[in-house]
């Protein structure tokens, strides 16, 4: 074996180990750590299979005692190496819940909001079924893709009066109705032909989605007269407050094509025109 196969061969398990360094920790990989612990395994060993560092894997441990109890290192893992030996049936997940105040989302509280979000189930007692605040749900469903802001969760599930996503809501429906609405499209073909880029500042989305109809017309229509070879236009809506928030980042209706089509034979449904203004 060469010299740089020896070095190679050292290395590598280095590299292995911090591999999935700084990435966000899931449901499966703290079972992992549970099973192996309880099987006898060592840190370095579980840190192994996880690709993680052994103190990562010290700083899950903790995470999976009663918070409580202000176990840390080895003292966290004894513990724990004791409660899974006489009590298999410990609730690691609750205490791993208790140290993220809440929080922490398993696979089958997601598959919960995801059928939740389907049947508008109301927020409060969505909440209350996942174990959690209706804050901490309602930043659940966006981190899901299900809602994109707070609009979209209260305007479909609701929220308790008084509470705090209730302020939150009120605040951003202010500031949506007092936004700006700013249109951009690469690309844009005008009346004479003459490729550019757009950006116009509008005083609502509706109007907004009519300028975009508008010009999406001439678009279509010039090109298709003038047999204009073009990729796709795109397209951008994004409203803008007096704090300067956004709203409708995300949304699969603020961004779009409009494809350099004939326009008798443009499928109108392709182009992904804004929905109705919020008033």
């Amino acid at each position: 074996m060469s010299a740089q196969g020896t070095v190679n061969d050292q290395a590598t398990p280095i590299r292995v180990l911090a591999r999935r360094s700084g990435e966000p920790w899931t449901d499966d990989e703290y079972s992992t750590v549970v099973t192996a612990l309880a099987a006898g395994s060592s840190v370095e060993q579980i840190a192994e299979e996880l690709q993680r560092t052994p103190g990562a894997v010290r700083g899950a441990l903790r995470l999976l005692t009663p918070p409580g109890l202000s176990l840390r290192g080895a003292a966290a893992e004894n513990w724990l190496r004791e409660q899974l030996n006489g009590t298999p049936t410990y609730d690691w997940r609750a205490s791993r819940r208790a140290h993220s105040n809440g929080t922490y989302w398993t696979p089958a509280a997601d598959a919960i909001l995801v059928e939740g979000w389907r049947r508008s189930t109301p927020l409060g007692e969505l909440a209350a079924t996942v174990g959690a605040t209706e804050l901490h749900t309602h930043r659940r469903l966006v981190q899901l893709r299900l809602s994109h802001s707070v609009l979209d969760t209260v305007d479909r599930l609701g929220c308790t009066p008084g509470g705090d996503l209730e302020a939150r809501y009120l605040v951003a429906r202010d500031e949506y109705r007092s936004a700006v609405w700013v249109l951009t499209i690469d690309g844009l073909v005008d009346q004479y032909g003459t490729v550019s880029d757009h950006i116009s500042v509008h005083s609502s989305r509706g109007a907004a989605a009519m300028a975009l109809e508008r010009l999406t017309a001439t678009h279509r229509s010039t090109a298709a007269a003038r047999r204009l070879s073009l990729p796709p236009s795109r397209w951008r809506l994004v409203g803008r407050g007096l704090d300067t928030a956004a709203y409708g980042l995300g949304h699969p209706d603020t961004t779009g094509q409009i494809p350099a089509r004939p326009a008798q034979e443009a499928n109108l449904t392709g182009v992904g025109a804004p929905s109705r203004d919020r008033t």
